[in-house]
């Protein structure tokens, strides 16, 4: 028996990239995911997906990013369609960032500069149009059922710990576990649960992937890690691709070590067994390597690790608050693209033999970042 499970990153305006990347999944039914893990947009996204009814999925996710998204620049006319791709609608991408930085998001967040003129605030904007949405959107008794595991990755403000919530562990998920997943800030601000000031999982983790591969299990295991920055890219040559690369390779870089780490453990792990196996049962009570080999048995473990490219035209380091039509469209046609060819690759290079195998989908060509 294999378990599958899927993994959902940070990236606000981005996350229309995993909203395409579950389309694409969610078609073949024998990859339904049983445990998704995500943080901040990617917690918002995995309510989604977890929080109604199997046969409505897709068609939540498209209410929520239709709702969110702003409509293009209305002075785009065909005689400017050459130029669209390039140096117009890279302009056209600044300004619907620029527009959301100014007067928020509907269904997302409101400004708070009437409030910081004449008192303290911690945060440039408020979550509760945010609240209000996925109060609307998602079913908290279905998504607590247990009939698919969720795990929401936050971060206590005072600390610096990491705060994992899981259904499968006896947490209730309800609204502000996935406002606090989504407070990064000073954007936003952190949300008070259960007396904890929490805030953004990306701070931590931004892609909760220990959630699901750091846990001990018979099941051999698919995992789809959907990153919405990626690690792999060009040099900058301008200062805006510098301040865009800095986020990529900051977040991306994240999962990128993190599952080098869990790599390998897992294989010291199996060479452990393999090696306790060879001397008898007198290595496997031995008080120091005991605990090495506590837990599951040996496993495979195929991760699939897609990250989103942005595209040439996209506003650098505010390209995360382009809410766009045009642009969250591309975004979520990237997301169906990339998760197809991540599916025929796990048709191809999955191995069911004992180890832990990292699949990456990358960009065909580096220079499709800029």
């Amino acid at each position: 028996m294999m378990k599958i499970a899927l993994v959902l990153s940070g990236g606000i305006a981005l996350g229309a990239y995993q909203a395409g990347a579950y389309a694409a999944l969610h078609r073949h039914g024998d990859l339904m995911p049983q445990h998704v893990a995500g943080a901040s947009v990617g917690a918002i996204n995995a309510a989604l997906i977890v929080g109604g009814p199997e046969d409505g999925r897709i068609e939540r996710l498209q209410r929520f990013w239709l709702r969110v998204a702003v409509e293009d620049n209305p002075f785009v006319t065909p005689w400017v369609a050459p130029l669209y791709e390039t140096s117009w609608r890279h302009a056209s991408s600044w300004m619907s960032a620029l527009q959301t930085r100014v007067f928020g998001r509907s269904g997302l967040f409101r400004p708070r500069l009437p409030e910081l003129l004449w008192q303290h605030q911690p945060s440039l904007y408020d979550l509760a149009p945010l609240r209000a949405t996925i109060v609307e959107l998602v079913d908290f008794d279905r998504l607590n059922s247990g009939e698919i595991r969720l795990s929401v990755a936050t971060t206590d403000v005072e600390t610096g710990e990491l705060v994992m919530f899981d259904t499968a562990k006896g947490d209730r998920i309800g609204p502000d576990h996935l406002l606090a997943s989504c407070s990064l800030f000073p954007d936003f601000a952190p949300t008070m649960v259960d007396g904890r000031a929490l805030a953004d999982g990306g701070f931590i983790a931004n892609a909760p992937i220990q959630a699901v591969l750091g846990e001990d299990e018979d099941a051999d295991l698919l995992c789809f890690v959907v990153d919405l920055f990626s690690p792999r890219g060009v040099r900058p040559r301008t200062l805006e691709q510098a301040a865009s690369r800095q986020w990529e390779l900051l977040f991306g870089n994240q999962s990128r070590q993190t599952l080098k780490l869990l790599q390998r453990e897992h294989h010291l792990r199996l060479a452990l067994h393999r090696t306790a196996a060879k001397l008898g049962n007198g290595a496997a009570l031995d008080e120091e390597l005991a605990p090495y080999l506590a837990g599951a048995a040996p496993r495979s473990v195929n991760v699939l690790h897609l990250a989103y490219c942005p595209k040439a035209y996209e506003a650098g380091p505010e390209k995360a608050f382009d809410f766009s039509h045009n642009t969250l469209g591309d975004r979520w046609k990237s997301g169906v693209r990339d998760m197809e060819e991540a599916m025929d690759l796990a048709a191809d290079a999955m191995s069911s033999e004992p180890g832990f195998y990292i699949h990456r989908i990358e960009a065909p060509d580096p220079k499709l970042v800029w």
